[in-house]
C-alpha cells in the first residue's frame, strides 16, 4: 500500500510539473465559487443528551438554526502567484419582533472563515478575523500541511478530483470547558482535513488557508464543516486583487491564544443564562 502511495505521489508530481511547464508562459487568473455548510452527525450520542436536558420549544429553535448554520457563500480570486478568499456579502435577516430566538455564530480557528490573502511565492497570508466585534488582521506564515494521498478520485462538475487527507496534532480540552459547552463537537479528538483537487487547474491553492496540492482544492471538509466549488471562471476580464487592511495587526499564534480565551469566557457567561436570547457557539 505504502508502494502504491508512493507511485501515485512521484505521478502527480511529474504530472504537476508538465502542467506548470505548459502554463509557464501564460498567466493563469480565476474566480472559484464556493459554498459552506454545516453536516451535524444524527448519530451524536453527546449532542443528543445535552439537546434533550432542554424543554421541547427550544430543542425546535435548535435544531431549525442547526440546519441553517454554516451556509455561505466565498469567492477565491486566484492566479499563479497569490490569491484572495472572502465570503460573498448578504443581506442581514429581520430579528423576530418578539419571543426567544437562537443564533448559531460559526468561529474558530478561521482556517475557512474570514477574508484571506495569501502570497505563494513567499507563503505568507493576511487574514481579516473578529473576536466579539473586534477587528484584527492576522499576518503569518502559511503552514506547510503534510497531505496523505489516498489514491482516490471522482468527477466533481466537469473536473476529475482526487482525494487527500491532513491529520492535525490531537489537542488536549479543558474538561470544565467540554462540559459547558452546550452543542460541543463531539467524536474523535483528531481533526481531520478532507480536501478533493483537481490537476485540470495546477493551481497550489484552495479555501482559506488551505493550499499546498498540486492543483486547485474542489472540496474541502474541516470537521463538520463542508465546502465545495461549484462554478469557476477562468481568465476574467478586470481581474484584480485587493490586500485585506482592517483591523489590528496580530500574529496567528497571539490570535488563537487571545481568541480562546474570550471563548472560555463567553461559555462561563452563558452557561448561567438559561432564557432570553440564546447565542450558541461553536468551533467550525
Amino acid at each position: 500500500m505504502k508502494k502504491f502511495t508512493r507511485t501515485i505521489c512521484l505521478l502527480l508530481v511529474i504530472a504537476f510539473a508538465k502542467a506548470e511547464l505548459s502554463y509557464a508562459q501564460q498567466e493563469i487568473t480565476g474566480i472559484a465559487h464556493y459554498k459552506s455548510k454545516m453536516i451535524m452527525e444524527k448519530s451524536d450520542d453527546s449532542l443528543q443528551k445535552k439537546m434533550q436536558k432542554l424543554d421541547p420549544e427550544m430543542q425546535k429553535m435548535i435544531a431549525s438554526a442547526l440546519e441553517n448554520a454554516g451556509k455561505a457563500e466565498f469567492t477565491l480570486k486566484f492566479s499563479r502567484t497569490e490569491s484572495l478568499y472572502e465570503k460573498v456579502q448578504e443581506l442581514a435577516k429581520p430579528k423576530p419582533q418578539s419571543g426567544m430566538s437562537i443564533s448559531i455564530e460559526i468561529s474558530g480557528g478561521g482556517d475557512t472563515y474570514g477574508t484571506t490573502y495569501k502570497n505563494l511565492v513567499d507563503q505568507t497570508f493576511i487574514r481579516e478575523d473578529q473576536i466579539q466585534g473586534k477587528e484584527f488582521l492576522i499576518v503569518d506564515q502559511i503552514k506547510p500541511l503534510d497531505w496523505k494521498l489516498t489514491g482516490e478520485s471522482k468527477k466533481i462538475g466537469n473536473y476529475t478530483a482526487m482525494k487527500a487527507t491532513y491529520t492535525f496534532p490531537k489537542e488536549e480540552k479543558d474538561e470544565q470547558e467540554v462540559e459547558t459547552s452546550l452543542l460541543e463537537m463531539a467524536g474523535s479528538d483528531e481533526r481531520v482535513i478532507t480536501a478533493w483537487f483537481t490537476m485540470d487547474i495546477p493551481i497550489s491553492n484552495g479555501p482559506g488557508n488551505y493550499q499546498g496540492l498540486p492543483g486547485l482544492i474542489l472540496e474541502l471538509r474541516d470537521g463538520n464543516t463542508v465546502i465545495l466549488c461549484d462554478r469557476i471562471e477562468m481568465n476574467p476580464a478586470d481581474f484584480e486583487l485587493e490586500k485585506p487592511k482592517k483591523g489590528k495587526k496580530i500574529g496567528l499564534e497571539d490570535f488563537n491564544d487571545l481568541q480562546a480565551k474570550k471563548q472560555k469566557e463567553m461559555q462561563e457567561r452563558f452557561q448561567n443564562k438559561r432564557s432570553g436570547d440564546g447565542v450558541i457557539f461553536m468551533k467550525g
